[in-house]
């Protein structure tokens, strides 16, 4: 059953992704680590949780044909991912219990083996032993009935012959306890080596758990901190921020207010808690002006939000600005508050993510 909603789950993916666009590495690297796991012994031994992958799965899949460059869609997918590696790693755990609970079943029984048969070597030895102590009085009734001298020297070689018997005897057992000896040790060192593996999967399980809960966490708080900033709103290009530019520079200028500098401040702390994504800061101005100047001046703007930024620790390689002008005005221009609501910032969180930690 598992497989054929894993088959259904990917037909419907690639169909979809045929028909669309490309699926989002976060999804194909989401789709793999299910099937991997689904593949594996946790389709038997934990069931429960590889459950709960497939329904991550299927809200990724579900984001991603509603909004294909969705952030959303990625976030799914990256917790997808997590919960098949965990229903992985559980399912390899419960198999390497399994081993290791075979391991000592068959410790115990060769134990047992070992106790039984020692405890017949010792009724064995004691039988012969009294088999012989009875031989030896039946040989000295017989030879009481000869020469003395001739009694002395058979009684002489039946106990050589007894001696060599018992070396014999003493040596082939020694044998056989240091083979078992040898053989216990080996069966402990498999236990001990069971127990470091178990061990220290539990950990890996334990610590992906806390990672993926503090990097949900990370990331939910940040969003909630910009958006308590200015505002925040997702586009088809992103998460856009707005930053008003009555706040951020003087009227046809570019150098930020003091005002200016405390609120990218918050912003750029907020940016680093989460993982490193690319980052386009767009300067906008009203409609006074020639076409030109504005464009040179929204330009210069988006530069001085995008130093300060970078100066605050974001990394240079994963932000540019441009300055768009007049041009996209959210308000109109015949007023003083429309020509204000012009003079923004906008800061656009690509979706696309990028190999960096937050």
């Amino acid at each position: 059953m598992k497989k054929l909603q894993l088959c259904i789950l990917l037909t419907l993916a690639a169909a979809f992704t045929g028909c669309a666009t490309v699926a989002p590495p976060e999804l194909v690297n989401a789709r793999s680590a299910y099937q991997q796991a689904s593949e594996g012994p946790a389709q038997q031994l934990a069931p429960a949780e590889l459950h709960k992958a497939h329904e991550a799965l299927t809200l990724a899949e579900q984001s991603f044909q509603k909004d294909a460059d969705s952030y959303k869609t990625k976030d799914l997918a990256y917790v997808a991912q997590r919960k098949a590696e965990q229903a992985a790693a559980l399912g390899a755990l419960a198999a390497d219990k399994a081993s290791k609970d075979r391991a000592n079943a068959d410790f115990q029984m060769k134990q047992a083996e070992i106790v039984k048969q020692g405890k017949q070597d010792l009724s064995d030895s004691q039988k012969q032993t009294a088999e012989a102590q009875a031989e030896l009085v039946r040989q000295a009734e017989i030879k009481t009935a000869k020469d003395k001298a001739d009694a002395d020297y058979q009684m002489q070689q039946a106990a050589i012959a007894q001696g060599k018997k018992d070396l014999s005897d003493a040596e082939n057992k020694a044998a056989a306890t240091q083979a078992e000896l040898v053989k216990q040790a080996e069966l402990q060192a498999a236990k001990d080596k069971a127990d470091a593996d178990y061990q220290m999967q539990q950990a890996t399980i334990a610590q992906g758990q806390k990672d993926l809960k503090d990097s949900e966490m990370r990331t939910n708080a940040a969003l909630a901190e910009l958006a308590s900033i200015a505002s925040l709103k997702e586009e088809q290009r992103g998460l856009v921020l707005t930053l008003s530019g009555s706040i951020l520079f003087r009227s046809a200028e570019s150098t930020l207010l003091p005002a200016a500098r405390v609120k990218l401040d918050q912003v750029a702390k907020a940016l680093l808690a989460i993982r490193a994504r690319n980052l386009i800061v767009e300067g906008y101005t009203d409609s006074r002006g020639t076409k030109n100047y504005n464009q040179g001046l929204s330009q210069r703007r988006a530069d001085a939000v995008r130093d300060y930024l970078v100066q605050s620790g974001y990394p240079a390689d994963h932000i540019q600005s441009r300055g768009l002008g007049e041009g996209s005005p959210i308000a109109n221009n015949a007023s003083a508050e429309g020509r204000a609501n012009n003079r923004r910032v906008e800061i656009v969180i690509e979706r696309e993510p990028v190999d960096s930690k937050p």
